[in-house]
């Protein structure tokens, strides 16, 4: 069975949408989407959903509606769980959009929130009502993000400035004082012996890697600190209190990667890779490669006390990387899901290759860059997009010399309005001149 298949099954909508031959066969138990959809809309913090059975999730999404629209409780809980999250979506994107009130909406049926949907489209797009009326929810929701966040004014400034990186005097081909490639930089504000630390990988041998801590006070010019782990790649780095928080791929047997996480209590700790807590998660959903973690979000202030949600990706059954997302309590328990909305709305937007590395970040709302392939194997085809975590729209940055191909976006605050943001570029679709690490700043 082919993934778009599966990911038909997992989103075919509302039972209207005759378009979808595969309609009737919709689930009615989709857990992974309902994990999703709480944390997506705000309506749990990542604690309540660590603690929440199947039922539970489904039952909280039901009574968040039931306040939130005119549709009776009965009604509800006959809805299938993708259907359940489409209606809670659509309610988030009219809030986002600032097109109803939360009064307004609690007035008005799932039904109408669909309509409305439908309406705005076709006014904005070049798709006729009857055409809009023939998609499911989720598809009529890519939709209106798509022109959304070119519309938002919030929004509409950041693709601009991600998309403006001649301007922004970039870097290129970063490399550390001791010449080695600095390859998916995550970098933080650290104010510590450096204004700013860096973690990092780059190759030591054929098919291994070793990860890196370097610091800075210009993003330009970086020392390097000290070795974070062999075999060890694609890391991330965040400030929590005191001290940090590394998350990174590793793999201990070749071609067979999953996610480790470490807390220092310091900075000289992290300095010396000495952590505080250490937790190896082992795969859950492939047991070829998981990895590319990314932090998304840290609730508590201690490790033994703590929720952390970690972004990443898994090699689905040897074809293409697809999307996760998980939470780590008290750096001792994880769980985790798919993360299927976006896995079936980026490849909606024709990314059928890889689906990879993410960074999220906060300005006037919740951000994400992703990392998308439109084709696999083909590493001129790596597109950045930006977008809310659920929905997104293709970057086009724009460099001195025209490269095309970006992957493994990085991007974090340094000022209050201004953000440092890496990718690295392949060999493959790019200038000469502008491969490797890119640096920039932008100001929002």
């Amino acid at each position: 069975m082919c993934i778009l298949f599966v990911f038909s099954l997992c989103f075919a909508g509302c039972s209207k949408e005759s378009d979808d031959p595969l309609q009737e066969e919709v689930p009615a138990k989709n857990e992974n989407v309902l994990a999703k959809t709480l944390l997506y809309t705000d309506w749990a913090s990542a604690a309540t959903v660590m603690s929440m059975s199947y039922v539970d999730m489904r039952n909280t999404l039901i009574s968040d509606l039931d306040s939130r629209c005119e549709d009776a409780p009965s009604f509800l809980q006959q809805m299938d769980d993708v259907d359940l999250c489409w209606g809670a979506m659509m309610y988030k994107f009219f809030l986002d959009a600032d097109i109803f009130s939360a009064q307004q909406l609690a007035d008005m049926t799932l039904e109408e929130y669909r309509t409305s949907i439908i309406d705005l489209n076709a006014t904005k797009t070049v798709f006729s009502v009857s055409e809009l009326q023939k998609k499911n929810n989720i598809r009529n929701l890519s939709i209106a993000y798509s022109w959304w966040f070119y519309q938002n004014t919030s929004s509409k400034q950041k693709i601009e400035q991600l998309n403006n990186v001649a301007i922004a005097e970039p870097s290129f081909d970063m490399k550390d004082d001791k010449g080695r490639v600095m390859d998916v930089l995550r970098i933080v504000k650290a104010d510590e012996s450096y204004t700013y630390l860096g973690v990092y990988h780059s190759m030591a041998s054929t098919n291994e890697f070793i990860l890196y801590l370097a610091g800075s006070n210009d993003l330009k010019n970086w020392i390097n600190i000290t070795e974070l782990g062999d075999r060890s790649h694609q890391g991330d780095i965040k400030k929590w209190g005191n001290g940090y928080i590394v998350a990174n791929e590793q793999d201990p047997i070749q071609g067979s990667n999953n996610i480790r996480v470490r807390y220092y209590a310091s900075y000289v700790d992290l300095a010396e890779d000495k952590p505080t807590n250490d937790k190896t998660i082992s795969q859950t959903f492939s047991n070829l490669a998981e990895g590319t973690p990314d932090i998304r979000k840290i609730e508590g202030f201690v490790p033994s006390s703590s929720h952390i949600v970690i972004g990443y990706h898994y090699y689905d059954n040897g074809i293409r990387d697809q999307q996760a997302f998980g939470i780590l309590t008290d750096f001792s328990n994880w769980r985790t899901w798919k993360d299927e909305v976006s896995n079936f709305t980026i490849q909606e937007m024709g990314y059928k290759g890889n689906i990879g590395g993410r960074s999220a970040f906060s300005h006037d709302g919740d951000y994400v860059l992703q990392e998308a392939q439109i084709t696999s194997g083909d590493w001129s085809s790596w597109r950045i997009l930006f977008g809310n975590g659920a929905f997104y729209c293709t970057l086009q940055p724009q460099t001195p010399l025209g490269s095309a191909s970006f992957a493994n976006p990085g991007i974090t605050p340094i000022e209050s309005d201004k953000f440092v943001v890496t990718s690295f570029l392949p060999s493959q679709g790019n200038r000469s001149g502008e491969i490797g690490e890119l640096v920039y700043i932008v100001q929002f």
